[in-house]
């Protein structure tokens, strides 16, 4: 059996309108490096999935992520990007919250404020609605409460502890748990997660330890690469997307007013709201992955690591 804490955790749309350019604006609904859970006309999914570590044994990365809904004149206008404040690099969204917050226009500001994101690798072993996608590997992005529900399986509290918690190893591939994704359609209408279960049963999902270490390799995604500059929107596009859904691009308005803020439903975080601060370029740069549980020092090969798994 593996340690978890022998990994590094560390290291670890909706069309609107008929506008073309709401499409493009929606980079995370065309990027298909991610899973997306599919769901019935009720709101419902299912699937079973594993976690696993990438091929530099990076478990979870943290981001930051815009959520951007704005309705004029019964015409939505939607943006969902990652953003550069994320490695503490210019973002206009953010420079658009910081002038209106200081400002005092606190609604306002809540239209642009930036979501926590986590990001993880997953192997889809069961998918009822995309047989397709059984086999295969994509990144998943957790919202924070998924997030935890991981982390306190993998590391559970003191108090959990003493009511007979055991630490589940969701990161193993040879002998670890899956875990069950369900999403419901809550009574406020939006999607929830909260069924979403770590499936107690220790298994294999592969044949070998050679199976394993390939598949890691060759098919799993660096989550540093995501914290990389050129993984981001440059700033100029993200600035006409501001422009774009602000309707900036139709007249000159200030995003207030006679807009209409609506949250974005099912993947929209709920929005960090800080104390202004003297420049977003001086955010804290996030050069490892998020922390789940206190480290001890890895392997030096992914290889030792799955080999010390038998």
């Amino acid at each position: 059996m593996i340690d978890a804490s022998a990994f590094n955790f560390d290291a670890m749309k909706e069309a609107v309108g008929i506008d073309p350019f709401a499409q493009e604006t929606n980079k995370y609904a065309e990027d298909n490096r991610f899973y997306k859970l599919g769901k019935d006309k009720n709101g419902n999914g299912a699937a079973l999935i594993r976690f696993l570590p990438d091929s530099e044994k990076g478990m979870i990365q943290k981001l930051f992520k815009v959520n951007t809904t704005i309705t004029k004149n019964g015409k939505k206008r939607f943006v969902s990007e990652f953003s550069p404040s994320s490695i503490g690099q210019p973002c206009p969204f953010q420079e658009e919250w910081q002038k209106l917050w200081n400002a005092g226009d606190k609604d306002g500001a809540k239209l642009f404020g930036r979501g926590i994101k986590y990001i993880a690798n997953i192997k889809v072993l069961k998918d009822p609605a995309n047989p397709a996608n059984e086999g295969k590997i994509f990144l998943y992005e957790m919202s924070g409460a998924m997030k935890d529900k991981v982390q306190n399986a993998v590391d559970p509290s003191e108090q959990d502890r003493s009511l007979g918690a055991q630490p589940k190893q969701l990161f193993n591939p040879l002998a670890g748990n899956s875990f069950r994704l369900v999403a419901k359609k809550g009574a406020n209408g939006q999607i929830n997660y909260d069924s979403s279960e770590v499936v107690t049963e220790v298994t294999s999902i592969y044949n070998s330890v050679d199976d394993a270490l390939n598949d890691i390799k060759n098919n799993t995604h660096k989550l540093s690469d995501l914290i990389k500059p050129e993984s981001f929107m440059p700033y100029n596009k993200l600035q006409d997307k501001l422009r774009w859904v602000t309707f900036a691009d139709v007249e000159t308005v200030t995003p207030t007013g006679g807009l209409t803020a609506e949250a974005a439903v099912a993947t929209a975080p709920v929005v960090e709201v800080q104390p202004a601060v003297a420049s977003i370029a001086t955010a804290p740069v996030q050069t490892q992955p998020v922390a789940v549980a206190q480290a001890k020092p890895a392997s030096n090969s992914l290889d030792d690591l799955l080999n010390g798994l038998v």
